[in-house]
């Protein structure tokens, strides 16, 4: 941080930076959630049950349905991605020399990885 700034600039600075991290967080949370509960409903409507499971129709309702929370989750997680960094462009705007690394982001992109791993192993399974 630049040292020509006042104290009270810097701690607002880090309070802005600070929100927009635990916002990221938040959302990727939601994100994880939903991508966990789709890959759960899609394990849990897939076990084979009672006599002659193997002889009945299977239907696609709750598999469909799971996949559509995974890449809810997955749309959630990039908007709020690029929220952050809209919101970082701007900040960055006014205090150019001020920028910080994000753990957030780094999270966001292995939770992201690993969504779309999930969704590729369902997709290839239906």
């Amino acid at each position: 941080m630049p040292e020509d700034l006042d104290h009270s600039t810097k701690l607002a600075f880090n309070r802005t930076w600070l929100a927009e991290e635990r916002t990221l967080m938040a959302w990727i949370r939601t994100a994880t959630s939903l991508i966990t509960f789709g890959f759960a409903i899609y394990s849990f409507f897939g076990i084979p049950s009672g006599a002659g499971h193997g002889l009945t129709k299977r239907h696609l309702g709750p598999q469909m349905f799971s996949l559509g929370l995974i890449v809810m989750g997955l749309i959630a997680l990039l908007l709020a991605v690029l929220q952050r960094r809209i919101a970082m462009r701007d900040m960055k705007a006014v205090y150019p020399d001020l920028s910080r690394f994000s753990g957030g982001e780094v999270i966001a992109a292995l939770i992201g990885l690993l969504g779309l791993f999930a969704l590729v192993v369902l997709v290839t399974n239906l």
